[in-house]
């Protein structure tokens, strides 16, 4: 093929054009991988470590306590998809990546400035690059740290294990907390309500009845027998009785009733106290780990040789384009003179 003319699109043309210009073709695809290889050497090495677990079944300590089964859910279940997103929720929750982020000095450590702009949209998007959370296909959950150094990336992975176990048993307890309180205040109004009854009760009881019911069958019975004996001062006294029953009669079964419903109703509220006092002050451990990250021996980024092969293969390209447009703008320069020469003849 001939400098001068026109390159040929065929595949053909193609690779007769690179074997006749291999010699510029080699050397800048040689330079580009060799340059590439020698700034790869400038990007400081990082290093992955991994932290693999599986997130334990939400469940209360109360309902693990229940002899009538409770929801239903085994506590050794694992593995659950819900619960995978839902843990990887939380170790995205801002109060895990501050601790980490005070813990390592991640400020210095990425050099981003706290007083410079947007320091915070900074960090975080660093963060975001160097730290990852995944659902893996077995539905645990896999907490991945690139760094610059093995130990740290290693230990900002147990330690969002770590974190993220507190944190979950954190949210569980407040809750309970918050239940219990709720529980007792019931409780306690439900006491001073029975206190109050109980009072009502006394003062009915002071007056003589006891036992609505029995003591009327009784009473009458009496009256009957004094009435046969034509015993006045017997029926006096026993009518004397007989109207006071009638008096506080249905007060004292009404409130009876009441007492005995609403005792019912605290031996039930005092069960769900003690439940949520259990919920409330007991921890359990949240997570599964089934690997738990070390420092990697060996680099994970910059991968050299595919740098290398990247950089070579770009610089072919771009150096086989180049000359393809040189001989090609040399083509249109040689028509133009000869088409002005045949002008001037």
């Amino acid at each position: 093929m001939n400098e001068q003319q026109g390159f040929s699109t065929s595949s053909h043309g193609l690779m007769a054009f690179i074997m006749q210009w291999w010699k510029p073709i080699g050397i800048t695809t040689l330079m580009g991988g060799l340059i590439a290889l020698a700034v790869s050497y400038t990007i400081k090495p990082r290093y992955k470590s991994t932290a693999i677990f599986y997130p334990a079944v939400t469940q209360s300590v109360s309902n693990l306590m229940d002899v009538k089964g409770g929801s239903g859910k085994d506590f050794l279940v694992y593995g659950e998809e819900e619960e995978a997103e839902r843990v990887i929720q939380i170790l995205n929750a801002n109060e895990i990546r501050e601790y980490i982020i005070e813990q390592y000095n991640l400020w210095d450590h990425y050099r981003i400035s706290q007083s410079s702009p947007k320091a915070k949209t900074k960090m975080y998007k660093k963060f975001n690059e160097n730290i990852s959370f995944r659902r893996t296909e077995y539905n645990s959950v896999e907490i991945s740290v690139l760094d610059t150094e093995p130990e740290r990336a290693a230990g900002m992975a147990n330690d969002m294990l770590l974190m993220l176990d507190s944190l979950k048993n954190r949210i569980q307890k407040e809750r309970a907390a918050e239940g219990f309180r709720v529980v007792l205040s019931k409780y306690e109004e439900m006491e001073q309500r029975i206190q109050a009854i109980a009072d009502s009760l006394s003062g009915i009881r002071a007056k003589g009845v006891n036992d609505y019911e029995s003591q009327s069958e009784v009473l009458n019975k009496e009256l009957a027998a004094a009435l046969a004996k034509n015993n006045q001062a017997g029926v006096r006294a026993l009518q004397a009785q007989l109207d006071t029953l009638a008096k506080y009669g249905s007060a004292y079964l009404a409130l009876s009733g009441q007492l005995e419903l609403l005792t019912e109703q605290q031996i039930l509220l005092e069960r769900k106290l003690e439940e949520v006092k259990a919920d409330a002050e007991s921890s359990i451990k949240q997570i599964m780990p089934i690997d738990f990250a070390y420092p990697a021996d060996s680099k994970t980024y910059p991968k050299r040789s595919l740098i290398a092969i990247g950089a070579s293969f770009f610089s072919f390209v771009l150096s086989v384009f180049f000359l393809i447009f040189l001989q090609n703008f040399r083509g249109y320069k040689d028509q133009l003179k000869r088409t002005a020469g045949a002008q001037e003849q």
